[in-house]
């Protein structure tokens, strides 16, 4: 695939909470005032991290230096060194001064939770904006003015994520969990092959590096046909018809895998020749263009083998007459284990199986070819839920209902599907002639704790027309 089949444009539509113009003369907040408001409206301390920071945006680039005066109410916990939490900078007489900084467009300020926290406990500290210093300006506080931080975990409220995707080459796969507001982002070239860890023995391809994999008529990884090998090849490329039988179902299906089920038997087991894809991008495209697909990573063969409850991997060069092998182990709680074909080691990728929601990444999927048949192809900006997790979702168009409006009693549970592809590349489109963010769709999602949030994206690009900057804001139904 090359990288001109990927190179999109998009219009970034400024909307939903806390995204803020940089024209001086554009007011999102309806108002000229300086604005300082909690980014999130709750927020919750790791238990293996006792130490959290809480955003404060602006609705401009403060002007000057200043301050934030914020109080707080503890539910269960009190104040002190010798108590139950502190704040950096600390509170003197009940009140937290967090300095502002010109020319800056937030600030934070540190909660350290001092003692122990039990799963059962209700602890929790609830922080109000009540007073903005901004010399040479009139101030108001609107927006998010409390944050209630609970000292175990719970469900987030909602708030804004920005998902680190690295920019136009969106280098990094990004795990999210919504009630924790939990970031994983790993590189997507870290890992080639996925092993299942449930009770099927299936194996994954790495499609966000478009990689495919088509079986050999041999079964001995030293000695397979050069001939067989030539003719595959030209089968295992994007818009090519039928290359959709050489990649992964992207639907997420377990029994959808390109390397079919690994049979006890090992006569039944054959060699793969891998197409490895392409490595991530380095060119720089224009402002609304991707770059995700470098140079061609070329090939290998593979062959899996069963040893009671692990995998055996046999690897090699296409044309090596020897090859390398190695156990793999199942991990359990988590959804697959990890492999890379070039560093030759396990690799730490997805979060526990329970513990994500969201994969922001690059995606191959399947397309309808003009006239007939199928094709694998390439998507940038695409969002994975987590079907293997039990995550579950569907769409809602605005002709139904508003986000605003959409609550708990709206929630239709036939809808959901456990399908990657719910949310997908439907938030956005990048194809001429129309490029823009469906301001029209929100989705519903379920995550593994049965836990119901509407989630609505709001950002593809950063300020200055750069892709690979997405951002959504979502919403607690209770």
């Amino acid at each position: 695939m090359k990288a001109k089949f990927l190179y999109h444009f998009s219009i970034l539509l400024f909307s939903g909470l806390l995204l803020f113009s940089c024209n001086g003369d554009d007011d999102h907040w309806g108002t000229n005032e300086f604005v300082a408001a909690f980014k999130n409206p709750s927020e919750s301390i790791p238990e293996n991290n006792p130490e959290i920071e809480i955003q404060i945006v602006f609705s401009e680039k403060a002007a000057n230096d200043g301050w934030v005066k914020i109080d707080f109410n503890g539910h269960n916990v009190s104040y002190g060194e010798t108590a139950d939490f502190i704040t950096l900078p600390a509170a003197e007489e009940g009140v937290i001064t967090v300095p502002i900084q010109k020319n800056t467009e937030q600030t934070v300020f540190t909660i350290k939770r001092l003692t122990e926290v039990l799963p059962e406990d209700d602890k929790s500290v609830e922080f109000s904006i009540v007073n903005i210093e901004m010399p040479g300006k009139t101030t108001q506080i609107q927006g998010n003015k409390t944050v209630l931080v609970s000292f175990s975990e719970t469900a987030a409220l909602g708030g804004t994520i920005s998902p680190e995707v690295g920019g136009p080459n969106e280098p990094n796969q990004v795990y999210l969990e919504l009630r924790t507001k939990k970031e994983t982002a790993i590189r997507r070239d870290t890992w080639d092959l996925g092993f299942f860890s449930g009770d099927d023995f299936r194996v994954r391809l790495n499609g966000s590096l478009f990689m495919f994999a088509g079986k050999l008529s041999s079964t001995n990884i030293d000695e397979i046909s050069s001939a067989e090998v030539q003719e595959l090849k030209t089968k295992m490329g994007f818009l090519i018809e039928d290359s959709d039988q050489y990649v992964d179902d992207p639907s997420g299906i377990i029994t959808g895998t390109a390397i079919e089920g690994i049979s006890v038997n090992d006569i039944e087991n054959h060699v793969y020749l891998l197409n490895l894809g392409n490595e991530i991008g380095t060119d720089t495209p224009e402002p609304g263009g991707v770059a995700i697909a470098g140079e061609e990573r070329g090939y290998m063969k593979i062959r899996i083998l069963r040893q009671g409850d692990d995998y055996i991997l046999q690897y090699a060069e296409v044309e090596a007459t020897t090859h390398q092998q190695v156990v793999i182990s199942k991990t359990e709680g988590y959804n697959f284990t990890f492999f890379s074909l070039i560093t030759e080691n396990i690799v730490s990728v997805e979060p526990e199986s329970n513990r994500w929601d969201l994969n922001f990444t690059v995606k191959t999927e399947v397309e309808e070819l003009p006239g007939a048949g199928f094709t694998a192809y390439g998507y940038s900006d695409y969002v994975e839920t987590n079907p293997l997790g039990n995550v579950k979702a569907y769409r809602v168009y605005t002709d139904e209902f508003s986000y605003d409006e959409f609550s708990v009693n709206n929630i239709d549970e036939t809808k959901f599907t456990l399908d990657q592809r719910t949310i997908g590349a439907s938030w956005r489109k990048v194809t001429p002639p129309d490029k823009y963010l469906y301001d029209n769709i929100f989705y519903i999602v379920k995550d593994s704790d049965g836990n119901y949030y509407k989630l609505k994206f709001t950002a593809l690009e950063n300020e200055n027309g750069i892709r690979g900057y997405p951002e959504f804001k979502y919403d607690l139904l209770q």
